[in-house]
Parts: structure tokens; C-alpha cells; sequence
């Protein structure tokens, strides 16, 4: 029977197992984008499912120096009953890169249950060393060695903030770059300082100072790593020439002191130190042009490159529905901070403020994405209406020149609703009655109000009326009763036995929820301890006696005197006899304890009707 149980429960593990195991498959190359001439790397193929008949493409610009090494990996998880396995097999290959320059190795290929699978391809820039590169091993794995004790040098160190335009239009987006170039083991950044641009308006990329990519490069010669620290998207709010101030940055460098000793063993118990090294850019000059004039009427204060979608959300309706005028302009630029299509809305129609959505990320092109104008009408009147097309114009810096963008005319038929009209004067054509809001039609005539009014009296004023004294005396009233209540208030608080007395339940109750939480975790000796306190506590409170003048032999006199019944003093002296035995008793049942509990809070409940106050 056992055995037929465990077959059954295998069977049903792996049935649920099984549809996790299958996966699509994926098969890669990965490899350093860069690497320093001369220099070891891997190249690693990776297959999530078993596969066999690897076939590496000819590397010709690369020296192999080992390989294939593999390796398999394995990792299975349970949550929620749902399990996954996944499987990951790697094939390593040691290469050398001799000579400089950008290579790109073809797609392997292998197979996986008899059908052929290829990788994608990998491009390694290869770029020229210098000697210490070259011989420095940590180097080959992208670190720099410590920096010797002074000679840290700022060509060891050093930042670069680069703009992608230096002449732009005003408005026009303009990428600043800070890079970091170092060849020293940096710990850390300990201060960031970035120049204030009064005349830009500023949008942050993603910060990637937490996380940077690092890179090898050589420059002038020398090998460095290099990332990027930060990107900013400025917008040049006036024209003329602008600097925007270097950017600096307090590095924490990890130097090496060297022992000065003459023992063949000083080289291997050198000490490091960390040291402070404050870098700047230089700064940048940008040239910012001013937008040609005359500006188009309907200008929208956008420079870049957008399409406008001008849509009704419906074009037949009745009088007071709602209808909804879409704008959405799309593209790249700063339309965050345009301005809104105009609508030439007819006055038979209510016009709501319109509601503004943006969905626009910031790149390294600027604002990219969509700016949605709704705007709400509510139509007043039946009839056919035309709302004519929305020009809307921006500029286009790639042409210099200003650019219009028109909507299509929307035509809205409103139909007639059963409560709208109402006869004309002599058999005229009908007018509606359910307008409220005061508007002129054609020059003098206005809608009369149909609902009642209400009127005042003429020359009438505040000062000497009824209203004008109240709001001189209910202030003062209102001041006078604050007065006397925070008199009555400090009194009984002055009264240190009174307080007590009155907060004597509510401090007893906090000691029993005390010893609720010691029950809960198991404590008998704290629960105990806690609800004694939580007796004697009240007691003393309530009837101002002091803890250390209560004790078991007169407990019984005071509570029977201060009008406590027999039961109830019996009852009370018996839960101390309880917690005074059980703190030192063997562990009893927890649900004993529990009983305990409740009728303790039942006895401090019973003890608050009965006990009177000591004057």
C-alpha cells in the first residue's frame, strides 16, 4: 500500500514538474565590447538545454589560447506549489586580441534535440596599451592597481563633461556628458558638485552614478577605463552665449604606502591608505540662437519635430451630453511645456478647462513621447455645429525654420431632447428655457433667469447690523469659555491623586495588554509578573495609596472598606495567590493561563463600580 502511495505521488510530482522544464532555447555569445591589445578575455557560449555538436565560427582576428572549457549549472525552485528548473550549460574560450581596431565574431552554432541553433554575433573593439597595462594582470579583468604613494597625477584621473551641440537654437534640447577616465582603483565618490544653470531649464536622465558602465579606451597613448557619471538634457531659455561651469567631483582613491625597509620580505606587507582627490571639467560654451521672427500667431512654443491627432469622442449626441476633444502631439522636443491647442468652440456649447496628460520620457533627443489635451463640451443647443480645424505651430531646428500643423474640421450633430423647447413668441420658431448661465445673445439680449432669486434689500451695510456685533461677541464668549476650561483643566491636573485616580483603569489595562503580548510568546513568568502589577497598580491609584503601604494582610480591609463587596475582594486576592504561585511552578496549560487573563480584566472591570474615590 505504502509503495502504491509513493509511485502515485512521484507520478503527480513530475507531472507537475515536467511543464516547467520545457523552455524555448537560448543560446549566446557574450564577451568584453572592449578589450587592451595584448590582453586575455573569455568568450562564453551559454545553451539553457542540453545540446551537443558545437560549432565556433573561425576567429581569425583573435589568438585562442584555450578552450573549449565547460560547465553546467543547474537551479530548481518551489513557490507556490509551482516548480521551475532551469539548466544553463557554458562553453569558455580563452582569447588574445594582437591587433587593434573593431571585430566582429560570426554566430556560432549547435545543436539542440536535432535542430540546429545560432547565437548572436559579438563585436570587441580592440585598443592600443601602454607597458603598464600590458603587464598589469589586473587590468586584463578591467581594474586598476592601487596608486603608488605620490604618484597620483591628473592624467591618472580625471572627468570630461562634452555637450552633443555647442550652437542651438533657444529651446532646442542639448545633451551634456560627464565621463569619468582613470587609471587608479577608485573606492568611491565622497562630493558631487554640479554648476548652476540659471538659464536652462533642466531635465536628468536616469542616474547612472550608482551603476556605471565601465569601458577601455586609450587616450594619447595611455589606457583607461572609462565611464559615463551623468547625462543632462538642458533647454536654453535666452539667447546670446552661455557658459555652463565645469562640473567637480571628490574621488576616494585607494593608494599604496610602501614600507621602507631593506628586508627581502617589505614588498609583500605594504599598507594602503585612502586618500581624497577633488577633479574638474572644463566648461562649455553653447551658442543659443534666437527663434526667428515674426512668430506665427498660433505659435505653440515647441522646437523640435511633432505630428498632431485632433479626435471628438463622438459626433452625434443630445443636448447635455458630454463630449470630448482630443489633442495628441506626438514626437521629440519640449512639448512638456507647450501650449495647448485652441478649440474655436461655438457659445451653444459649455467649455470645460481642459485636462492635461503627458507621456514623455526624457532622451538623450529631448522630451520623446505624447502630450493628450482633453477638453470637455456640453452641448446646450440642437443642431448641426463646426468645429474648424486647429492650427497649431511649431519649430523645426533641423530646418530652421517654423512649421503648422492642422487638424481636420469636426462636424457635431446634437439632437433634440423631449424637455428643450418650448413655443416661440407668435408661432416663431422654438427657443430653449433650461440655460442658466448669463450670455449675451447676439448683442442685447440675455437669458431670463427661470429659477427664483434672491433679493436685498438696496442701501443696506454691514456696520451696525445684527451680523456686525455677533462677530464682535462670539469671539469674545468663545475666548471667555477656553479661558475657564483651561483654568478647570490645570486645576485637576495640579491635583497629582485625582489624575491617578482617574487614569487608574486606563494604566491598568495597558499593564494587561503588557501581559497579553508575554502570554502570547510563551512567557509565564513575565504574564505573571504583569498581571500582579496590573492588580496592585489599580489599587494604589484608585484609592491614593502608595504601592509599598499594600500588601496581602490589609488588601482585604481597604478594598471591603472602600466598597468592594466580599466576592469580588475574595476573587481579587485569589488571582495574587494564583500568579504568585505559578511564577515559580512548573509550566501549566496555556488556555489555564488565558482564563487567567480574562478574569483579571473581569475583577480591574467589577473593581471600577464598586471602589469609590478617595477624597
Amino acid at each position: 500500500m505504502m509503495r502504491k502511495h509513493l509511485l502515485l505521488y512521484f507520478s503527480i510530482l513530475f507531472i507537475t514538474i515536467a511543464p516547467s522544464w520545457a523552455q524555448d532555447v537560448e543560446f549566446s555569445a557574450s564577451a568584453p565590447s572592449t578589450v587592451v591589445q595584448g590582453n586575455r578575455f573569455q568568450l562564453v557560449y551559454s545553451v539553457n538545454q542540453e545540446a551537443s555538436n558545437l560549432r565556433v565560427p573561425d576567429i581569425a582576428d583573435f589568438q585562442i589560447l584555450m578552450g573549449p572549457s565547460t560547465s553546467q549549472s543547474s537551479s530548481v525552485q518551489i513557490i507556490n506549489n509551482n516548480f521551475t528548473r532551469s539548466i544553463n550549460y557554458s562553453f569558455t574560450y580563452i582569447l588574445r586580441g594582437d591587433q587593434t581596431g573593431r571585430f566582429t565574431i560570426p554566430p556560432a552554432s549547435i545543436e539542440v534535440d536535432g535542430k540546429k541553433v545560432e547565437s548572436n554575433p559579438v563585436t570587441i573593439e580592440v585598443v592600443e596599451g601602454d607597458d603598464q597595462s600590458a603587464s598589469s594582470s589586473q587590468q586584463q579583468q578591467g581594474q586598476q592597481a592601487p596608486a603608488d604613494a605620490g604618484a597620483l597625477s591628473d592624467e591618472d584621473l580625471y572627468i570630461t563633461s562634452t555637450a552633443n551641440k555647442t550652437e542651438v537654437w533657444q529651446d532646442e534640447p542639448v545633451l551634456i556628458t560627464t565621463r569619468i577616465y582613470t587609471r587608479v582603483n577608485l573606492e568611491g565618490i565622497s562630493n558631487v558638485k554640479q554648476p548652476e544653470l540659471r538659464n536652462f531649464v533642466v531635465e536628468e536622465l536616469p542616474a547612472q552614478s550608482n551603476n556605471i558602465q565601465w569601458e577601455i579606451q586609450n587616450v594619447n597613448g595611455r589606457t583607461y577605463r572609462v565611464g559615463t557619471f551623468s547625462q543632462r538634457v538642458i533647454y536654453a531659455q535666452t539667447s546670446g552665449r552661455h557658459t555652463v561651469e565645469p562640473t567637480s567631483i571628490e574621488f576616494l582613491i585607494r593608494q599604496r604606502q610602501a614600507r621602507q625597509s631593506n628586508s627581502i620580505f617589505g614588498d609583500f606587507f605594504d599598507s594602503y591608505r585612502t586618500v581624497k582627490k577633488n577633479v574638474s571639467s572644463k566648461p562649455i560654451n553653447i551658442k543659443v540662437k534666437a527663434l526667428p521672427s515674426p512668430r506665427p500667431a498660433n505659435f505653440s512654443g515647441i522646437v523640435g519635430n511633432v505630428t498632431m491627432n485632433v479626435t471628438a469622442s463622438k459626433t452625434e449626441a443630445q443636448v447635455n451630453d458630454g463630449i470630448t476633444l482630443k489633442a495628441v502631439i506626438s514626437g521629440t522636443g519640449n512639448h512638456r511645456l507647450a501650449r495647448n491647442p485652441e478649440f474655436d468652440i461655438p457659445t451653444d456649447f459649455d467649455v470645460f478647462d481642459p485636462q492635461v496628460t503627458n507621456n514623455i520620457n526624457q532622451t538623450a533627443q529631448g522630451g520623446r513621447g505624447d502630450r493628450i489635451v482633453e477638453t470637455l463640451i456640453i452641448p446646450r443647443h440642437s443642431g448641426t455645429f463646426e468645429i474648424p480645424a486647429v492650427a497649431y505651430s511649431f519649430f523645426n531646428p533641423s530646418t530652421g525654420r517654423y512649421q503648422t500643423l492642422e487638424g481636420k474640421p469636426i462636424s457635431i450633430h446634437v439632437e433634440r431632447t423631449p424637455g428643450e423647447e418650448t413655443a416661440g413668441p407668435a408661432g416663431g420658431p422654438a427657443r430653449s428655457t433650461t440655460r442658466e448661465s448669463v450670455r449675451f445673445l447676439g448683442q442685447d439680449i440675455r437669458y431670463i433667469k427661470t429659477e427664483p432669486v434672491s433679493l436685498k434689500a438696496a442701501n443696506t451695510f454691514l456696520f451696525g447690523s445684527t451680523l456686525y456685533i455677533l462677530s464682535y461677541l462670539i469671539p469674545i464668549v468663545l475666548f471667555i469659555l477656553i479661558f475657564l476650561f483651561n483654568q478647570k483643566r490645570i486645576k485637576e491636573n495640579a491635583d497629582v491623586l485625582r489624575v491617578k485616580n482617574r487614569k487608574a483603569n486606563k494604566m491598568a489595562r495597558k499593564r494587561l495588554k503588557k501581559s497579553a503580548d508575554f502570554l502570547k510568546k510563551g512567557n509565564q513568568e513575565g504574564f505573571y509578573e504583569e498581571l500582579t502589577k496590573a492588580l496592585w497598580g489599580y489599587t494604589s491609584d484608585k484609592l491614593s495609596i502608595p504601592r509599598s503601604a499594600l500588601t496581602k494582610d490589609n488588601a482585604r480591609s481597604i478594598l471591603l472598606e472602600n466598597g468592594a463587596n466580599e466576592d469580588l475582594t475574595e476573587e481579587f486576592l485569589g488571582i495574587l495567590d494564583t500568579c504568585e504561585y505559578a511564577r515559580y511552578s512548573p509550566q501549566n496549560d496555556h488556555s489555564e493561563r488565558e482564563e487567567l487573563y480574562k478574569k483579571t480584566l473581569e475583577t480591574i472591570s467589577k473593581l471600577e463600580g464598586q471602589l469609590k474615590r478617595k477624597k
